[in-house]
């Protein structure tokens, strides 16, 4: 595809563009599995072979980060979750720097910044790995569980408050929606 004539290479090239080939991952979408040979787990997802694309080898991949967000091939989001999880809690771990009772910032200001920077990092193409609870279905509560834990550090923070303090007394406190109604904020055309 990307050696005939009119290919992607010639459109780059009149276009002032670069490929990266070394870049590239290959990823075949199933959910089908191969029995494995080493005994434990008795299956794995279906091994690919890489492919050569300009005499580059473009290596096959399970999992594959695209406009920030990690696609595996089995199109489960635990992978982007876990990601998602691991940078909030880095940020709340800076975060909480900067709310130091003695020296910090005031409390209305660190709300602000919770939720102008924290909010949109976290819930960053939210609308394709959650699905807020509703009459229909459970949604992914779990997940959505997981992430709850961020805003909670936050909360905390935020208001100074002991880690013994219930989560809904935080939120009310600190003036922040729960989290999964955040997330049904959120979400365009949530429930």
């Amino acid at each position: 595809m990307m050696i005939r004539q009119n290919s992607s290479l010639d459109w780059s090239s009149s276009h002032q563009g670069e490929f990266v080939v070394s870049k590239f991952g290959m990823m075949g979408l199933t959910r089908r599995h191969e029995k494995n040979p080493s005994v434990r787990p008795p299956t794995r997802p279906i091994q690919r072979h890489p492919i050569l694309i300009q005499g580059v080898e473009v290596p096959a991949v399970n999992t594959h980060k695209f406009l920030s967000v990690l696609l595996n091939q089995e199109l489960c989001w635990k992978y982007h979750v876990n990601h998602s999880q691991q940078k909030g809690m880095q940020w709340v771990t800076q975060y909480c720097r900067l709310t130091r009772p003695s020296k910090g910032v005031s409390d209305k200001y660190m709300r602000c910044f919770y939720i102008s920077v924290m909010v949109p990092k976290l819930l960053y193409a939210a609308d394709l790995f959650l699905v807020p609870e509703s009459c229909k279905g459970r949604g992914t509560k779990g997940l959505i569980n997981r992430l709850s834990k961020i805003e909670r550090q936050a909360s905390l923070h935020i208001t100074s408050a002991l880690k013994s303090t219930p989560t809904d007394t935080l939120d009310a406190c600190s003036d922040l929606l729960p989290f999964h109604l955040l997330v049904e904020k959120q979400i365009p055309g949530g429930f």
